[in-house]
């Protein structure tokens, strides 16, 4: 039996839009080990993602929400802003050994 997580991952990956924005937020996170985050902690607000990616926020937004349906990312509220990061260990890993 195929473990449902794993499925959504996969259909998160294969997805071009999705797959830039897991890379966006894993990108961030790099960004913020390397002390240059600021106060963010690896953290994008949903204002940033779009520009980074190509797409328009309202395009963005959809597969932000299902991101976050599949529990792949997390997002909270800071004031009027919405900050996403990775919220799922395996996207760490299986883009780890993708990228080898």
């Amino acid at each position: 039996m195929i473990d449902e997580e794993n499925m959504q991952l996969f259909k998160a990956l294969s997805e071009d839009t999705r797959y830039k924005i897991i890379k966006a937020l894993l990108e961030a996170e790099c960004k913020c080990k390397e002390n240059r985050c600021g106060s963010r902690k690896g953290e994008l607000c949903a204002c940033e993602i779009p520009e980074l990616i190509g797409k328009t926020q309202s395009n963005t937004s959809m597969h932000l929400a299902k991101l976050q349906d599949w529990r792949i990312i997390k997002v909270r509220k800071e004031g009027k802003m919405r900050l996403y990061s990775i919220n799922n260990e395996k996207v760490r890993k299986v883009l780890e050994i993708l990228e080898d």
